[in-house]
C-alpha cells in the first residue's frame, strides 16, 4: 500500500514528461517523436490502474491527495527538466530504466510479493500488466534508440548517462518508501 500510494503520482507524470520531450524535439527526430507519443498514449491512464490497486490493498486517500516522496520528487523534477531541453534524447535512458525495471524485476518479484502479503489479486493488476507488457515496451525502446542514433550517432553517451542518473533516483525513491514503511 505504501509503495503504490507514493508511486501513483509518479506514474501519473510519465506520459506528461514524455509528451513534453516530444514537443522539444526538432524536425529530424519526428519519427522518434511519433513513437514516443504512441508509448505515452498507451500509458497515460496506467496511474488509474495503480490507484485502483492501492485501493484494493486498503488505501483510502483520495487520488489527488497522494504525493511523491523526496526521491520521487527528485526523479520527477529531473525528467521534466530534461524533457524541456532541446532534443532531450537522453530520456531514452530513463525510459529504459523505467521499462526495464518492469520487464526484468517484476516477473521475479511479483510471485514473492503475492506470497508475502495478504492482498486480493486486484491489488496486483498494475504490476502484472507491466511485468507482461514491458517486454514489448523495451522492443519499442530499442526502435527509438535506433531512430535517435540514425540521426545523431553521438547520443549514446547521453542515453547512458541519463539511464545511470535515473537508476540512482529510482533507488532513492525506493529507499524513501522503505523508510516510511519501517
Amino acid at each position: 500500500r505504501q509503495w503504490s500510494a507514493q508511486w501513483v503520482p509518479q506514474v501519473r507524470e510519465g506520459s506528461r514528461w514524455m509528451r513534453e520531450a516530444v514537443a522539444s524535439l526538432a524536425a529530424p527526430f519526428a519519427a522518434l517523436g511519433a513513437l514516443i507519443d504512441t508509448h505515452a498514449g498507451e500509458e497515460q491512464n496506467d496511474f488509474q490502474i495503480l490507484y485502483q490497486d492501492y485501493q484494493a490493498a486498503g488505501g483510502n486517500e483520495a487520488l489527488d491527495a497522494l504525493r511523491r516522496n523526496p526521491g520521487g520528487e527528485a526523479l520527477n523534477a529531473y525528467l521534466h527538466a530534461l524533457a524541456a531541453s532541446a532534443n532531450p534524447l537522453g530520456l531514452l535512458g530513463a525510459i529504459y530504466i523505467i521499462e526495464g525495471t518492469g520487464q526484468r524485476i517484476v516477473p521475479s518479484l511479483l510471485p514473492l510479493l503475492k506470497r508475502q502479503v495478504d492482498l486480493p489479486p486486484t491489488a496486483f493488476r498494475f504490476l502484472e500488466y507491466h511485468g507482461a507488457n514491458d517486454e514489448h515496451h523495451l522492443a519499442r525502446w530499442l526502435a527509438a534508440v535506433e531512430l535517435a542514433i540514425a540521426v545523431d550517432p553521438e547520443v549514446a553517451g547521453s542515453i547512458l548517462a541519463t539511464a545511470r542518473r535515473t537508476a540512482q533516483l529510482y533507488l532513492m525513491q525506493f529507499e524513501h518508501i522503505l523508510e516510511t514503511s519501517a
